[in-house]
């Protein structure tokens, strides 16, 4: 792998205008904002972007703009992974002509497979490319990778995995049977600092996207050894959350975004929008977090 992907990786949310079609310039300017402020990666085509809900090729106009807007400054990490195996080697084979440095797929979802199954369908998609995979365990899936597949995968080729998965133990077991050159990313902000402690070299975040000082606090304590601060922002972090629960954490974070200055419009259907008087109430509980002004953690 020619790049490191490692740090706080951002897994961008997907604007939309009042039709519901994507807003690429207001896209480029968040994947603007996070740049500046120091993230030090873009996931595009994840959960909390969206991706399940946007069409093939809504996803590749998505990395396109991604991959021009960054212009090689951080890794990118493409998740590709769709309901059926054809549409995300498609989407795979494309992401390696557009050149990120690594493609991340789900499971196959919806449909119940087996784990045969499904390591037929991670096996297509690393016989698709030449780039670098991980595989991506993802709790919403219903489809979780067992560690009998992880050490499948493993053997297969697979060079790392984001572990969505919110089972902190189970984390530790991918770590454990991971070859030193394997890169286990932890899947959320929630778990951040455990696993950094316990080897991980980085994490995505979806809050990154309206909060990225918060994020990137936290790592840059971690890097510098500073476990006191960097437990107070993972507390933090965990605080947010707790504010986001109040509704759909994704449509939060879209209100969350308007706050911070940047209006990405609303979640496609079938999420709906925070309603006017939860989202003042939002807007007073960040503010008191002291998400809203320098240093914004």
């Amino acid at each position: 792998m020619s790049t490191t992907i490692k740090g706080v990786i951002a897994v961008v949310f997907t604007p939309f205008d009042r039709n519901e079609k994507i807003d690429y310039p207001a896209l480029e300017n968040l994947i603007e904002f996070m740049l500046d402020k120091g993230v030090n990666g873009l996931f595009p085509c994840g959960s909390v972007s969206l991706g399940p809900l946007m069409n093939p090729e809504e996803r590749k106009k998505v990395l396109e703009v991604t991959v021009k807007v960054n212009h090689h400054r951080v890794p990118i990490i493409a998740q590709i992974g769709a309901v059926d195996t054809q549409t995300t080697v498609e989407l795979a084979q494309h992401a390696q002509l557009l050149g990120v440095d690594a493609i991340a797929s789900i499971p196959p979802f919806y449909i119940p497979t087996d784990e045969e199954a499904m390591y037929m369908h991670f096996k297509a998609i690393k016989e698709a490319v030449n780039i670098p995979v991980y595989a991506y365990n993802n709790l919403w899936t219903g489809n979780l990778i067992s560690i009998n597949l992880f050490k499948r995968l493993v053997k297969l080729g697979y060079q790392g995995m984001k572990d969505a998965g919110e089972d902190f133990q189970l984390h530790c077991r991918y770590l454990r049977y991971s070859p030193n050159d394997f890169n286990l990313l932890m899947g959320t902000e929630k778990m951040a600092l455990p696993a950094l402690n316990m080897g991980v070299k980085g994490f995505t975040s979806g809050t990154v996207n309206a909060f990225p000082e918060l994020n990137i606090a936290l790592y840059h304590s971690f890097q510098k050894g500073d476990m006191q601060s960097a437990v107070q922002l993972q507390n933090k972090i965990l605080d947010l959350v707790d504010i986001l629960s109040q509704g759909h954490q994704i449509s939060m974070m879209y209100s969350c975004l308007k706050i911070r200055g940047h209006d990405i419009g609303k979640p496609r259907r079938p999420l709906l929008p925070v309603s006017p008087q939860l989202e003042e109430k939002v807007k007073k509980e960040i503010e008191e977090l002291g998400l809203l002004k320098a240093p914004y953690f």
